[in-house]
């Protein structure tokens, strides 16, 4: 600026192609900076999502042992109930009880069907 004030034509032209570099670079420092935030960002979330999905994983496998181990547990109750059940182990229980033990006539065997 001159004295009094008053600018000059000049000086005003040459105050613009300054600030403009001065935003060029910044602009460019800003969207190196938001992309730089963005792939941080991007790349925590897959790796939350990941750790997420092998938590979920374990969990399931645990949920899939569990499963098996009832399901055997299912059976040999099963079978267990089958045996105890039988007329060879229910026979001294009933004498020991007083109970009446029917003839051969009476007593009708059925086969039991395939287990699901």
């Amino acid at each position: 600026m001159a004295k009094g004030g008053v600018s000059k034509a000049g000086d005003s032209t040459r105050a613009k192609p300054a600030a403009k570099r001065r935003t060029r670079k910044r602009r460019g420092r800003t969207i190196m900076a938001a992309l730089l935030i963005g792939f941080v960002v991007v790349a925590s979330a897959v790796i939350w999502r990941r750790s997420y999905g092998i938590t979920q994983a374990r969990h399931m496998a645990d949920l899939d042992r569990r499963i098996v181990q009832l399901e055997a547990e299912r059976g040999r109750l099963a079978a267990l109930i089958r045996d105890e059940s039988s007329r060879t182990q229910l026979g001294p229980i009933v004498q020991q009880l007083g109970m009446r033990i029917p003839d051969d006539r009476q007593v009708r065997s059925i086969q039991r069907g395939a287990q699901p």
